[in-house]
């Protein structure tokens, strides 16, 4: 079961972003150091302005981002200079191990959620086994992108802040102007 909590007051320990360009959302969701939902970002815009929101949301805090198919190129703007940024690529495999991390922590209720669409999302959750493992996704005309940041976000709190941060040259500015 899903243990649902209002969205904590304390900092981000990590974030997990899943983006998307045109039909889904771009969902950042941040936990805190005890596991609680403390930010939720989500929303529509194009690669410049997403670029600007993630920077200035995340900051320094380390960071797990979908590095697949149209969020590699972001991903790659997002890492240069910044060590805080980690690429997570989906493949059925690694899809299916981040998706089983996430039921696992919420089984053990190492996380709590807040009421809203990231609850709802992962209640309506489906998956389905198939020749090469199991399949995870929302069902027609639903979203999956706070689970996959959420998820994201519980991957990132079990792997730790594996960066150092690295010495800053000049100024950072969006890669789209």
């Amino acid at each position: 079961a899903v243990t649902v909590a209002d969205l904590s007051a304390e900092r981000p320990a990590v974030w997990g972003w899943d983006l998307a360009r045109d039909v889904n959302w771009t969902v950042g969701i941040a936990l805190d150091a005890e596991g609680q939902m403390c930010r939720l970002e989500r929303w529509h815009a194009p690669w410049d302005t997403t670029y600007e929101r993630i920077v200035q949301h995340t900051a320094e805090t380390a960071a797990w981002v979908d590095s697949t198919g149209v969020g590699d190129p972001l991903f790659a703007f997002l890492h240069r200079g910044r060590a805080n940024f980690h690429g997570y690529t989906f493949t059925p495999l690694s899809k299916q191990q981040l998706m089983e991390g996430l039921a696992r922590a919420i089984g053990l209720r190492e996380i709590r959620l807040t009421a809203g669409v990231v609850a709802n999302e992962c209640k309506t959750i489906e998956f389905e086994h198939t020749a090469h493992g199991v399949r995870y996704g929302a069902p027609e005309g639903l979203y999956d992108d706070c689970v996959m940041a959420l998820a994201l976000a519980v991957h990132g709190r079990v792997k730790g802040p594996t960066f150092a941060l690295p010495e800053l040259v000049g100024t950072r500015s969006s890669p789209w102007r």
